[in-house]
């Protein structure tokens, strides 16, 4: 099993080698280099099969790991999202495709996410989503704005919910679906948006009809609301995140 003396060591190992240099807001930091390392030790993807290049280890194994890298201050973000979210979504829900594609890349680390929910003007109301997925040969075209989309400049894919069916008044919930799309797929584009002291994490992400394949849908078409608030508890309620207090 994995022990706190022994990720102590590697976390040791890694400073003196100049991997990183410790900070307090890990999970924002963006470091492929270190990311890849991860994989390469096994500590990405850790409870997920091992036919998909996950560790096949326990939750509490994941939970030993993450408040030590947390604690010791590591430079996790780049595959944080994809760990703690949306290769769970990949996982429970995607096609199997979509599986054997991109689960292995996310557990070596080489594969990062965003979050591809909140739009312009609508606060953090996602059954206000505005934008679209209308039905094509063979899958679906997206148009529509997503915004504070972190790291959308760096990562390789995000998680988008769409619209597949028209909004209801009777209810807001239904008729959303989710989608993985490529970051680099014709019809992107990623605005930056830069805080107060010139620092670029967040971006607006523009699609003008960009394909999505039917495999790459995330659940079954209407499972939207479903989907999003199930990957919201991976994002909000689970040790990645109250962990993330460990060094105040």
């Amino acid at each position: 099993t994995l022990s706190t003396a022994l990720l102590s060591r590697l976390d040791a190992d890694a400073r003196a080698r100049g991997l990183f240099t410790p900070r307090r807001h890990s999970w924002s930091s963006f470091d492929p280099a270190f990311s890849a390392e991860c994989g390469r030790r096994g500590f990405i993807g850790m409870t997920w099969p091992k036919e998909f290049g996950g560790g096949g280890r326990s939750a509490l194994e994941r939970y030993v790991m993450t408040e030590e890298m947390l604690a010791g201050g590591a430079p996790v973000g780049a595959h944080w999202v994809a760990d703690r979210q949306s290769g769970h979504q990949i996982l429970h829900h995607g096609s199997e495709r979509a599986k054997a594609l991109i689960l292995p890349q996310i557990c070596a680390g080489t594969c990062f996410f965003g979050i591809g929910m909140s739009e312009p003007d609508s606060g953090s109301d996602l059954a206000a989503a505005r934008t679209r997925a209308v039905r094509v040969d063979g899958g679906w075209s997206i148009t529509g704005r997503k915004v504070w989309t972190s790291n959308a400049h760096r990562a390789h894919y995000l998680i988008v919910l769409a619209r597949t069916e028209q909004r209801s008044d009777a209810n807001r919930h239904a008729g959303l679906s989710q989608f993985i799309v490529p970051l680099d797929a014709d019809g992107i584009e990623v605005r930056p948006i830069y805080n107060l002291y010139g620092g670029h994490d967040f971006n607006e992400v523009v699609f003008d009809g960009v394909f999505a394949p039917d495999d790459m849908m995330i659940g079954e078409e209407g499972s939207g609301w479903t989907m999003v608030t199930g990957e919201l508890s991976f994002e909000r309620s689970g040790p990645d995140r109250f962990l993330s207090t460990v060094q105040l």
